[in-house]
């Protein structure tokens, strides 16, 4: 870590940030705010445009299926939209996250797999909602083909969680690895309290009806409840760490 001098002569380390441009900083923060603007946008077209709270019973029958589609088709498919929108920034949060962990280890190998893991994770956080779209777009027609797509779509929403589990035990590490206390070690737990919510979904795909079901307890009330937390702990974390910009950085020396 690189340190300064400070005012008594002792030394101090430097701010991880110091020495980035201004238009960096900005650009940042901008990263960040995407984080809750990606999770406001898939909760939206999911939960209000669409209806999806809680997501209609696996057990349904294919004329089910089809019937749930065919009530207001195309307001549940720009809701999918919308999600498919915001899903796709989580993309540009978790590039927020290792950049600015980076900024706070020496180590690269966990910021940088963070980072990975975080963006393979968005192609189920994204594509998953374009799969739906699809399911609503001829719900009159094979309801076989219709609960198809419904089943595999709101599978992928759901049970996909071991990339959401490893960024999030990532993080954890890189925290509890710092050599300097700048992220406080609870938010380390909270990591790893998060990634454990997510593992119950993973079973979705074995369960039509119970707490492991696309609606149940475990795996959709529990796991929406810390994912939408995590966004809650993280975002402003992120956002403290960046200085302000009328603030003044201090220069790294060598």
């Amino acid at each position: 870590m690189v340190l300064e001098q400070s005012a008594v002569g002792t030394a101090a380390p430097a701010h991880p940030f110091a020495g980035l441009p201004r238009a960096t900083i900005t650009n940042l923060r901008i990263l960040v705010w995407t984080g809750p603007i990606c999770v406001l946008l898939v909760f939206f077209g999911l939960f209000v445009m669409a209806g999806f709270f809680p997501p209609p019973s696996p057990e349904l029958t294919g004329a089910e299926v089809a019937e749930v589609w065919n009530d207001k088709q195309r307001l549940k498919q720009a809701g999918m939209i919308v999600c498919f929108m915001g899903g796709t920034l989580y993309a540009t949060f978790t590039l927020a996250i290792g950049i600015m962990l980076r900024k706070c280890t020496p180590d690269a190998v966990m910021p940088i797999t963070q980072t990975v893991i975080g963006v393979f994770g968005t192609v189920y956080f994204s594509f998953n909602f374009l799969i739906l779209a699809v399911a609503g777009f001829r719900p009159d027609g094979p309801n076989e083909t219709t609960q198809t797509l419904h089943d595999l779509g709101f599978i992928l929403t759901f049970s996909p969680a071991a990339p959401f589990f490893l960024q999030y035990a990532a993080i954890a590490m890189i925290i509890l690895q710092m050599p300097k206390p700048l992220v406080p070690r609870w938010v380390a737990y909270f990591n790893l309290w998060v990634a454990i919510g997510l593992v119950p979904p993973s079973f979705i795909p074995l369960f039509e009806s119970g707490p492991l079901a696309w609606n149940g307890l475990l795996g959709f009330y529990i796991p929406v409840v810390v994912f939408g937390a995590w966004f809650i702990v993280m975002v402003p974390l992120l956002l403290r760490m960046l200085p302000k910009s009328e603030q003044p950085l201090p220069a790294t020396t060598d």
